[in-house]
């Protein structure tokens, strides 16, 4: 029992936990709850009345678009319409005349029926002019006969947005028939009345009311306050409102705040919104408002008081604390802290310095095994490569012996002499680059005796910086090696194979090239995904070995890729660091 008054007393988190409720809970508690109570339910109650009023304007404006596309499509098959757009040029001209003026009766009636209708039109491609319900003119201009005969159905609306107009057009036959009889009927929304009827919906002062099409990209407005039309596009065209039917947030514009209301109409594919001033909506609250921002800087002078206790009680300790973990990131395993209060942090702090001492033990010893392993593995796959290739080469003596070629075994004894005289000094693993190429060539010629001379090998001629740059032993000849087994085998005649070497700003390549016809796009696929993923098999064990051996030498970024070269054949391309870049990979990058 007597050691509970010392937990309580150094115990960071309970000073906090108290300090915490004593300070926040008794000056925001209740101003909070009496001010947010009274702002929501009055922002409830007005929200309800914009979302009714919007639905119903909605309702009505799809009411009578509807009515409008009804009678659209009813005046397109009417009889006066199919007989002008079918028999127009077997007509006499009285006839055509008394049809013409029937069909604009029809139009103007058509016009008058809605206050939202501006003009009404029909381009008739059989007379080669168009039918006005306000006027004789018959001149319809070229643009606007191509936005006319489009499908409705094309932005999945029955609006057409062109040139600050609004266009409801009906069209028949469909286009996509190509029907050089197509008449094409177009109404002309009044923008006027429009926006008249959008100022109904925005009766408060600042508030404003639109319809925004998104596809499209149009919006018509009251224009009372269009300085809010850009805000109000960014807030519908947020992923998580672009599936709502309606909803409704709040928009920052230059510094106030808007409340706005939309609803989506299916039927136009577009949002009708109304924004309101959150002013006006909660100017009865001002006074609330006043007393909280007093009670506030109250509560910010002692939350100042507050915080500085706390900087000094925690923040400081932590700050030191992270600053000594950046400091062991970095490498430094030479960081000790402490801490002069008998609290958790000097708990931490002591542990803080058991902990890296640990881990500076333990790096050494991981870096050390690392570097004992890598150089086993490096020893591993170099002994791989030299069964291999004595095979083959006891299997062209063979051939030769059984040939009686004598003079020919016996040149090709003495390759393989200096070539394995090469290959069996374990002295240093690493030669010139000038050894390597030599080497190689030897490997070609022994090939040539094999292949009877039907394949022929480009030696390109080596940088002369680069011709002492060290590189790893035997990393040329498997990929020569495979290129011969792999690619021009089976080639009866004119077979070719290049080495190049193409210096770069940070690595050397080394390019080997065949024109083997046996590649095809499974296998170049499949040679790629065992390169990346290290699982090799019988036929890519010389480019596995390679690869392996150069990542291990230089890092991950280095090492074997294969392509589809210029003449058809495997292109493989061996990168390595520079001799200024020459790196060993470091702990960090092999994790």
């Amino acid at each position: 029992m007597k050691k509970i008054p010392g937990i309580l007393k150094f115990n960071i988190l309970s000073k906090l936990v108290v300090s915490f409720l004593l300070v926040v809970i008794p000056i925001y508690g209740i101003s909070l709850y009496m001010n947010q109570s009274a702002e929501e339910s009055l922002r409830s109650e007005l929200s309800q009345s914009v979302v009714s009023r919007l639905h119903f304007y909605v309702s009505s404006i799809e009411t009578e678009m509807q009515r409008l596309m009804k009678l659209n499509q009813a005046l397109i098959f009417d009889d006066e319409f199919q007989k002008i757009r079918t028999i127009a040029h077997a007509m006499d001209d009285f006839t055509r005349a008394q049809t013409i003026l029937s069909v604009k009766n029809k139009l103007d009636l058509l016009k008058t029926s809605s206050p939202y209708v501006e003009e009404v039109k029909v381009f008739i491609p059989s007379l080669g002019r168009g039918i006005f319900a306000n006027s004789f003119d018959n001149h319809i201009p070229a643009d606007e006969l191509e936005i006319l005969e489009q499908s409705p159905s094309k932005y999945g609306t029955p609006f057409t947005y062109w040139k600050g107009r609004l266009l409801l057009s009906e069209v028949y036959p469909e286009p996509i028939h190509k029907a050089s009889l197509t008449i094409a009927l177009g109404v002309e929304l009044s923008g006027e009345q429009l926006q008249h009827s959008l100022e109904q919906l925005s009766n408060m002062k600042g508030a404003g009311a639109s319809f925004v099409n998104l596809q499209q990209d149009w919006v018509v407005s009251d224009g009372k306050n269009d300085m809010v039309l850009p805000e109000l596009r960014a807030f519908l065209e947020k992923p998580g409102f672009q599936d709502s039917k309606t909803g409704q947030g709040i928009v920052d514009v230059q510094g106030s705040r808007y409340l706005l209301t939309f609803e989506y109409s299916q039927l136009l594919d577009t949002y009708l919104t109304v924004y309101v001033p959150e002013s006006e909506l909660l100017g009865p609250l001002s006074k609330h408002r006043m007393l909280l921002w007093m009670l506030s800087i109250i509560s910010l002078a002692v939350i100042l008081l507050f915080s500085l206790w706390i900087y000094r009680l925690i923040h400081r300790p932590l700050r030191r604390l992270v600053i000594s973990f950046r400091k062991v990131e970095r490498g430094d395993m030479n960081v000790e802290i402490h801490h002069q209060n008998k609290d958790e942090f000097n708990y931490l702090y002591a542990q803080f310095n058991a902990m890296v001492h640990k881990l500076h033990l333990l790096i050494q010893e991981v870096y050390e095994e690392r570097i004992r392993s890598q150089q086993s593995e490096l020893k591993q796959l170099q002994s791989q490569i030299n069964p291999h290739f004595l095979y083959n080469s006891l299997y062209i003596l063979k051939g030769l012996v059984q040939m009686d070629d004598n003079r020919s075994a016996e040149t090709l004894i003495e390759h393989l002499g200096e070539y394995f005289m090469f290959i069996t000094r374990t002295g240093t693993e690493e030669i010139s680059l000038e050894q390597e190429f030599a080497h190689s060539k030897a490997y070609t010629e022994i090939q040539d005796m094999r292949f009877f001379n039907r394949i022929e090998v480009e030696w390109a001629e080596i940088p002369e910086q680069y011709r002492s740059t060290q590189v790893p032993r035997l990393i040329l000849q498997p990929i020569i090696e495979n290129a011969y087994e792999h690619g021009l085998e089976e080639k009866l005649s004119g077979g070719k194979l290049s080495v190049s070497v193409l210096p770069d700003s940070d690595a050397l390549r080394i390019i080997v090239e065949d024109n083997g016809d046996k590649l095809d796009e499974e296998r170049l696929l499949l040679t790629r995904e065992q390169l990346r993923t290290g699982k090799k098999n019988k036929e890519s064990t010389g480019l596995f070995n390679v690869h392996r051996r150069l990542q291990i030498k230089y890092g991950e970024s280095y090492g074997v890729s294969v392509a589809r070269g210029a003449s058809g054949g495997m292109r493989v391309e061996l990168k390595l660091a520079c001799k200024e870049e020459e790196r060993h990979v470091q702990i960090a990058d092999r994790g």
